[in-house]
């Protein structure tokens, strides 16, 4: 009964073996669901011009406290015996601490050390969710890439529609997003409120890595497949060698049973030729 569930687990895990390596960031995801909520609570407490949404932006900071939080302790168990700790898992602690304080009730207007702060909340979270999700990034993953810039200019083009009055539609909201991004820069539409401007920044800084990562995949194929061919050519010529060397062994076998059996016919023909 359990070998046949062994067989179909195995055959599952070699049918999408670049698509499991690729989504291996999944396998923290309360740490993702943390750095993804944190996105429209700084938002919310940023752009939110009543006391009900900076209530539901604090409370996601509160969530997003608590989320990252139980992963970091999950993480500081199984590698709490290692000398070496790891500088993720103090970014991570670093980032749970400017939660709870994000946390709190704060004025309507940020002064300039909370700008700094939340500013710096952000960057760390920023940089958390680019080593948890852009290093698995290769040129075997380029599919999966392009589906997940496409995520990516999908939500900013959300988050521009939300946050910038000048953008009317989604549509427009996704043009900026995607000249935001690809820095063009043509001018018809551009952030215009403090909300608006910082979402900016940070879709440069993440969406500019994402979709050079997109290209440095698409020229990697070019180069990926002139390395196939030659590997294939040195498969080829190893297979060759091979043959050569098993038919080498077979003729010294052969050369030396043949050598064997001369030396006991002589050593025969020497024994009857002994007088007695």
């Amino acid at each position: 009964m359990g070998r046949p569930k062994t067989v179909q687990s195995s055959g599952a895990k070699r049918a999408y073996p670049v698509t499991q390596r690729f989504l291996i960031w999944l396998s923290r995801p309360l740490l993702l669901a943390g750095l993804m909520l944190s996105i429209p609570a700084f938002y919310l407490l940023l752009a939110g011009d009543n006391e009900l949404t900076r209530t539901i932006g604090h409370s996601l900071y509160a969530m997003v406290a608590v989320l990252i939080a139980v992963d970091t302790w999950v993480q500081w168990r199984k590698n709490r015996f290692q000398e070496r700790r790891s500088g993720k898992l103090i970014l991570d602690v670093s980032i749970v601490f400017g939660c709870i304080l994000s946390s709190l009730p704060s004025a309507t207007e940020w002064s300039l050390v909370e700008w700094l702060l939340r500013l710096a909340l952000c960057a760390a979270i920023m940089m958390r969710i680019a080593t948890l999700v852009l290093r698995h990034m290769k040129p075997s993953h380029l599919v999966q890439v392009i589906v997940l810039a496409l995520l990516l200019l999908a939500t900013a083009g959300a988050g521009f529609y939300w946050l910038e009055p000048n953008v009317h539609s989604y549509a427009n909201g996704v043009w900026l997003a995607f000249t935001t991004i690809a820095t063009v820069g043509y001018g018809d539409i551009v952030p215009s409120t403090p909300a608006s401007k910082i979402f900016a920044v940070f879709i440069v800084l993440l969406g500019y890595a994402m979709f050079s990562i997109v290209t440095a995949n698409i020229a990697a194929l070019f180069v990926e497949e002139d390395e196939e061919q030659l590997e294939q050519e040195l498969h080829a010529d190893i297979r060759s060698l091979s043959r050569e060397v098993h038919a080498l062994r077979l003729e010294l076998r052969e050369r030396d049973a043949l050598l064997d059996r001369i030396e006991k016919q002589l050593a025969q023909v020497t024994i009857a030729r002994v007088p007695e």
